[in-house]
């Protein structure tokens, strides 16, 4: 019988193969219970973390009130002047130069918090201007550079379809003096 004499080793492949998948899916299975319990775990942990932050933070404070506003001024100019490029430079230079000066900042607002705010926001590491500061000046700086590649492969479709234009206008002059 050759059926007979091949079986036996297929079905003992068949069976370490299968074993080896099984104990595949329990390691996977074990290592996806693992990540949600850590990812539960620090999602709860980042909620509470921001939670403390917003509730430590006086925002009917005209300082803080007043950065927020120049937060919500920057972005209305940046969607004000997409379509200008120059417009967009210029603001694009200016967050640069602002989120570089954040260390600074934070410096000045920790040595003169006393004037201005009703407690120091202003710790060594720069958190507070991290969060207030440049992220948000991060933000915009993504927006302007989104906006300038849009741009750019908008001039880009534009310039092709001239291109195509001019081939099409000399193919058919060339074809027409042909005749």
């Amino acid at each position: 019988d050759v059926s007979g004499a091949g079986a036996g080793p297929a079905s003992g492949v068949q069976e370490q193969l299968s074993a080896f998948a099984d104990a595949h899916a329990q390691m996977f299975d074990s290592a996806l219970v693992q990540f949600k319990t850590l990812y539960g775990e620090a999602r709860a942990s980042l909620y509470a973390d921001a939670m403390g932050f917003v509730h430590a933070v006086d925002l009917t404070e005209r300082w803080l009130t007043a950065l927020l506003a120049f937060h919500v001024a920057l972005f209305l100019s940046i969607v004000a002047t997409r379509h200008s490029t120059n417009a967009q430079g210029v603001l694009f230079l200016g967050i640069v130069i602002a989120i570089y000066t954040a260390e600074w900042l934070n410096g000045l607002g920790a040595a003169r918090w006393e004037s201005f705010a009703g407690q120091n926001y202003f710790d060594k590491h720069g958190v507070f201007m991290s969060v207030l500061w440049s992220a948000p000046l991060l933000g915009d700086a993504f927006l302007v550079i989104v906006l300038a590649l849009r741009s750019t492969a908008n001039l880009l479709v534009t310039v092709k379809r001239l291109e195509l234009r001019q081939n099409r206008r000399a193919a058919s002059s060339a074809a027409g003096q042909n005749r």
